[in-house]
């Protein structure tokens, strides 16, 4: 315990001013995304294809833009990107809790998209610059996927009972109220960690683009980015949808009945806060998973992880009762927990030895591709299977919804066994 507190006390002031910032623009970031389909399409009266294409947009581009971001971070300075990124983040969330205009409302997922597009690279980036390898960098970035997941928990649990006790609009305006407080930590309490010298000798934009052909000739590469792509594009629709579907269909006041017989809470169980069960079973069970399965090979692990998270969809398909939703998420979670950290590992695996960082870096252009197909996919789904007939007067069909949903994790799970048959490691060819 001691070494431990000796090494959080060696970490610098910049390190804890980048967490704190990556957990408030978290928390946000959760608190708006869970509601976002909520407020648009029963609020504004929204179409759900149509939210489904703006959804794919919106979080295509926050994998997509870091690429360019990233680079112009090193170019121009740390801090200068983070003042950006939290004017921007800022705005974005102002204008959409302030204005009913579609077009408006796009102009600030736009402005989200940007700003948090600036953060990802430019907080990770802070906590490599300000920690050591082989002694306090474990540390820091243990810290930072651990406030990540706290945003990921504390955001839609402070959604819910801000829209319980307020207007919708204030979920908004408290995801605004945080990135201001956090664009004034970054102008009063952020070093920049970035020396001059190295941003005058930092990445062009040239060399992005010279590393992204790179990378996507390397057809094994691009066709594992592909065929995992449907497991980003199930998360997508877990966090854009599955609050549309709880919300009409699942009744969460005999939870909410009995949790009060014991505990007085009174309305708090909305669907964002559901689904965030992920996030809390993540933070609880990851590490007991990532041991458990330490040993499988990657692809192994990949391919039963991902299978896993599609038959998760089976549970809501069945019933929309909380036991059944609830279930659900129970399975995805640990279907992501097996798969989603042995991508990433497979990605540097299968990379040169010496170009293991810049394959890692663009490894996230599978969840910008799998959040750019299935938001419209499942709008479309959406639309036509539980919508299009509600408003008809007719019985929906949710069952079709979660099929197709689900066929993404089929064609996932199906590309992942070719790859792993194409091209196995000659160590795996036992076992794989």
């Amino acid at each position: 315990m001691r070494q431990r507190l000796s090494v959080l006390r060696e970490l610098p002031p910049t390190l804890y001013s980048a967490v704190v910032m990556e957990l408030f623009e978290r928390l946000a970031y959760y608190g708006m995304v869970l509601v976002l389909g909520l407020y648009l399409v029963n609020h504004l009266g929204i179409r759900s294809d149509l939210f489904g294409l703006v959804y794919s947009v919106f979080t295509g581009a926050l994998y997509l833009l870091p690429i360019l971001f990233g680079a112009l971070a090193d170019r121009f300075g740390y801090r200068p990107a983070l003042i950006l990124a939290f004017t921007t983040l800022t705005a974005g969330y102002a204008i959409l809790g302030t204005s009913r205009s579609f077009p408006l409302i796009c102009v600030a997922l736009a402005l989200i998209a940007v700003g948090g597009s600036i953060v990802k690279p430019t907080i990770s980036g802070t906590v490599t610059r300000t920690t050591e390898e082989g002694s306090t960098r474990p540390v820091g970035f243990g810290l930072y996927y651990m406030t990540i997941n706290a945003g990921g928990l504390l955001g839609p649990v402070i959604a819910a009972q801000v829209r319980n006790r307020s207007e919708f609009r204030y979920v908004f305006l408290v995801s605004a109220a945080a990135c201001a407080a956090m664009l004034l930590q970054a102008l009063a309490a952020y070093r920049e960690p970035v020396p001059e010298s190295e941003r005058r000798s930092g990445k062009r934009i040239g060399t992005v683009f010279r590393e992204v052909a790179e990378v996507l000739v390397n057809v094994r590469f691009v066709l594992l980015l592909v065929a995992f792509s449907g497991f980003w594009g199930m998360i997508n629709v877990l966090f854009g949808f599955m609050p549309l579907y709880v919300e009409r269909f699942t009744d969460l006041s005999g939870v909410e009945a009995t949790v009060d017989r014991i505990v007085p809470l009174g309305h708090w169980l909305n669907p964002e806060v559901l689904i965030s069960l992920d996030a809390l079973l993540i933070v609880l069970l990851q590490a007991a998973i990532s041991y458990l399965t330490r040993r499988w090979p990657t692809v192994r692990a990949m391919l039963t992880g991902v299978v896993i998270a599609t038959v998760s969809w089976v549970f809501p398909a069945i019933s929309p009762a909380v036991l059944f939703v609830s279930l659900g998420i129970l399975v995805w979670s640990i279907g992501e927990m097996i798969c989603s950290a042995r991508f990433f590992e497979h990605c540097g695996s299968i990379a040169p030895p010496d170009r293991v960082a810049v394959y890692l870096g663009y490894s996230f252009l599978s969840i910008f591709l799998g959040n750019l197909y299935s938001g419209v996919w499942a709008g479309a789904l959406f639309h036509r299977f539980i919508e299009a007939p509600l408003a008809a007067g007719a019985a929906p069909r949710p069952a079709l919804f979660f099929a197709g949903v689900a066929a993404m994790g089929v064609l996932s799970a199906l590309g992942l066994w070719l790859h792993g048959r194409v091209f196995r490691h000659p160590s795996q060819k036992s076992t794989a």
